[in-house]
């Protein structure tokens, strides 16, 4: 059986969740991703995960806006402009990552056949364990981001939801943080999502 994920041991990424983007037609519906993404986050906040944006300059804007499920929710996370489909090229992305001291990678995103692919598979080549939150990405098409999936499971990374993930971590869930990450699954189910 493989290990569990340890919160200790982890970052949280996300891949361009960005106004302009999170709004093109994508495998999942815009309100289905942004609350994936709320959910990620607050169990970011719970468990205090290192955690980074990622974003682009798209059509002009280099100072594009983080979705506020992300920036109303994480109290803390580091803003990384990124201008390479691997992030890892990017030296500012490659330090803060290195400088937590952590091994493991939570990644979500989109597009999941660009900035996704490329965190899991070069996460994986840099000995980074990788795990991929497959309701908190979108997809250019089924059949494009189904490839991406294939690539991701021959690496070796590992497959996962929010409540899958919020489940692993959670622990003793009658006590807190294990309660409040049993919580947030509670509001992903009602369709719901706030402080």
């Amino acid at each position: 059986m493989p290990s569990k994920l340890r919160p200790d041991d982890a970052i949280l990424v996300f891949g361009d969740l960005q106004t302009g983007i999170t709004d093109l037609p994508l495998t999942i519906g815009e309100q289905g991703l942004r609350r994936s993404a709320w959910a990620l986050a607050r169990l970011g906040e719970i468990y205090d995960l290192p955690t980074i944006a990622l974003c682009i300059p798209k059509g002009g804007d280099t100072n594009p806006a983080i979705i506020p499920e992300i920036t109303g929710t994480r109290s803390r996370y580091q803003r990384i402009m990124r201008t390479r489909p691997d992030s890892f090229e990017n030296d500012e992305f490659r330090k803060a990552i290195e400088a937590t001291g952590r091994k493991t990678l939570i990644v979500c995103g989109v597009a999941t056949e660009i900035v996704v692919q490329w965190l899991a598979l070069s996460g994986i080549a840099h000995g980074y364990k990788v795990h991929l939150v497959v309701d908190a990405c979108g997809g250019l098409s089924a059949r494009t981001e189904e490839a991406a999936f294939r690539r991701f499971e021959a690496a070796g990374v590992v497959m996962t939801s929010v409540v899958s993930l919020a489940g692993e971590i959670s622990g003793d869930f009658t006590a807190p943080p294990g309660s409040e990450a049993i919580g947030v699954v509670y509001q992903l189910i009602a369709g719901g999502y706030g402080r």
